[in-house]
């Protein structure tokens, strides 16, 4: 709800009070070439690559479509190119948010190529889990220019 404080409108938002004549004008930005909610990424095939920036590692609510439950997954987010603008795109298998944790230091923005292997049966019981490769991707100097 808005509100007149000593001659300026403010309004209460979660994150506190905003003084909205401190708020720019919105006509005059330009929208960021970057996707924010972005997709998730179900790959379809063995073989299936793709080359992006690390993101991070969330938490996110789901329905379980098996019992209908909310469970909570992590799941590892990724920065990828298209043409000129830039998506993110999420994926919660477990060997693949487990490959990113594992990673010391700090791997944030970091350039990766990740593919999908197919699915590989787990030796600790009778079911299918997806199998990843992920590997670094380095630049060289000439490569930069």
């Amino acid at each position: 709800m808005a509100k007149e404080t000593e001659k300026q409108l403010t309004t209460a938002t979660p994150a506190g009070e905003i003084v909205l004549a401190n708020l720019p004008d919105l006509s005059k930005a330009e929208a960021a070439p970057v996707e924010l909610l972005g997709e998730y990424w179900t790959p379809t095939a063995a073989g299936e690559t793709k080359r992006v920036f690390f993101i991070d590692i969330v938490n996110t609510n789901s329905i379980d479509p098996a019992s209908g439950e909310t469970v909570e997954l992590s799941s590892v987010r990724f920065l990828e190119k298209q043409g000129d603008a830039f998506r993110t795109i999420r994926n919660s298998s477990k060997r693949l948010v487990a490959a990113f944790e594992v990673f010391s230091g700090d791997i944030k923005g970091k350039p990766f190529e990740v593919r999908y292997e197919g699915k590989k049966r787990n030796s600790t019981n009778s079911f299918m889990s997806d199998n990843w490769s992920v590997r670094p991707l380095v630049f060289h100097s000439d490569t930069l220019k």
